[in-house]
């Protein structure tokens, strides 16, 4: 039974006081505990290590937080302690503000796009390369690039045979978009409990509505810089699905039809804890959480385009993951844009997540990828430091933002593809696990040569033109 510990100085004001560190390693503050079954039917445990209940959590006794958590960690009835660690969205912070002024409509032929092509006839599609048909050469006019994976391909071939549920685990949605498919869209859940981080108001409720998550020069701690709100989680879920495709306008997604996404909210400004992440993939797969309504749409599939930084994977997050595969349910997992190995970070560094790491448009790993032997595969991420279709502009990916659409770049555009690919394999083939979509995915991934992959990236690029067959 996992219990939330509390430091004494306020979980808020112990994480903006952490001067000089990455935000994504802090912690808020507090410990996340998990007690054996003996344990949870004793006290000895809270008043042996100096730990009183205070409302329903657990507060240290003005402890400092690594020595407690070595002591509770050497009691044979604690399974596990750690910090309850603030995370961040998986998409480059440093280009944030440069990218949300290289909107859409400064594309070459943005106003009158082509509409000559067979399949959607979303006029962006043209824009969204990481949608195309598989290519030897970056051809614009054919829609073919060596790092596209396929898409149209399986559009063609497509029935869907169930309806899936595919969670985004992120920032919440922004609902009020004309190519936003609201049809597609299942209640979720704003877990982040937090006001200051949540900025609507209020905590934990039902509406994972994304208020934005702006932020001023040392808001978040001191040295923190001022960023515009990302609208992160409407850019992933639209990469995946929730974009309204062949409705003649915007983007298309990758996943037309046989998919439901369900948003849920986990963070805000600064970013999420680790607690309320956890708690939000329980909570996506069917598992229910203490003061939640239980959610009568599981997902088969949750995105998370998140994570931190840490020594591996975190055994909270290690846990809820085991228990959503034993339910049946996969995480797929960004990478990280550290350009360092995935093990090093969380959720990315558990063994049971789908880890998906970030190419460009020839299918090279993106510069700014993570990598190693934890990463299972590899997909479109953009690489805004790349220009290969020659149009003038950085190729980023393009999805739904507030007002708009824009592009991005980061493992975190990544990982909805290949959810959004699990996801499809599950719907037109209703036998199949979660093990049997991922296992096909790898199964036919293009290997990447040692120029196109310096480093570990899994199977390889994925390529889904195979993933519907047999």
């Amino acid at each position: 039974a996992a219990v939330l510990a509390q430091a004494l100085a306020g979980d808020r004001e112990s994480f903006r006081e952490g001067a000089g560190f990455d935000i994504a390693a802090q912690a808020t503050g507090a410990l996340l505990v998990d007690l054996s079954a003996s344990a949870v039917q004793t006290e000895s445990t809270t008043g042996r290590f100096g730990v009183e209940r205070r409302g329903g959590a657990e507060s240290t006794a003005n402890q400092p937080l690594d020595a407690l958590i070595a002591r509770l960690n050497a009691d044979p009835r604690v399974l596990y302690a750690q910090k309850n660690y603030m995370k961040q969205a998986f998409q480059t912070q440093d280009l944030i503000n440069d990218i949300l002024d290289d909107s859409i409509n400064q594309k070459p032929g943005a106003q009158n796009p082509g509409d000559g092509r067979t399949g959607p006839n979303d006029p962006f599609l043209e824009f969204q390369w990481h949608l195309w048909a598989y290519g030897d050469a970056v051809s614009v006019g054919d829609e073919v690039a060596p790092g596209a994976v396929g898409f149209p391909a399986v559009w063609a071939s497509y029935v869907p045979q169930r309806q899936v549920v595919l969670a985004v685990i992120d920032t919440g949605q922004v609902f009020a978009h004309d190519d936003v498919d609201g049809a597609r869209l299942l209640p979720g859940y704003d877990f982040v409990s937090d006001t200051f981080v949540s900025n609507d108001g209020d905590g934990r409720d039902a509406d994972p509505t994304d208020p934005g998550d702006a932020v001023a020069a040392d808001e978040c701690f001191p040295g923190s810089s001022e960023s515009n709100s990302s609208w992160h989680g409407s850019h992933v879920s639209g990469i995946a699905g929730l974009a309204a495709t062949d409705n003649q306008f915007g983007i298309a997604s990758a996943v037309p039809s046989g998919v439901s996404i369900m948003p849920i909210r986990v963070l805000g400004r600064c970013g999420g804890s680790t607690t309320d992440i956890v708690d939000a993939l329980l909570w996506a797969g069917g598992i229910d959480v203490p003061g939640v309504p239980s959610n009568p749409t599981p997902a088969m599939v949750i995105n998370a385009s998140l994570g931190g930084g840490f020594a591996g994977c975190e055994p909270a997050e290690r846990d809820a993951i085991a228990q959503l595969k034993a339910k049946g349910v996969v995480l797929v997992a960004a990478a990280g844009n550290e350009t360092d190995d995935a093990k090093f970070y969380s959720p990315s560094g558990c063994a049971d997540a789908f880890v998906v790491a970030a190419s460009g448009m020839t299918g090279k790993m993106s510069y700014f990828s993570n990598f190693g032997e934890t990463v299972d595969i590899m997909a479109p991420g953009g690489d805004f430091r790349q220009d290969d279709d020659g149009d003038g502009f950085g190729d980023g990916i393009l999805s739904i933002v507030d007002g708009g659409f824009d592009y991005y770049q980061g493992t975190s555009m990544a990982s909805p593809l290949v959810a959004a690919a699990v996801a499809l394999g599950l719907s037109q083939h209703p036998d199949w696990t979660v093990e049997d979509a991922t296992g096909r995915l790898t199964a036919t991934a293009r290997p990447r040569s040692a120029e196109e992959c310096a480093e570990a990236c899994g199977a390889g690029l994925m390529d889904v033109t195979g993933l519907l067959d047999g």
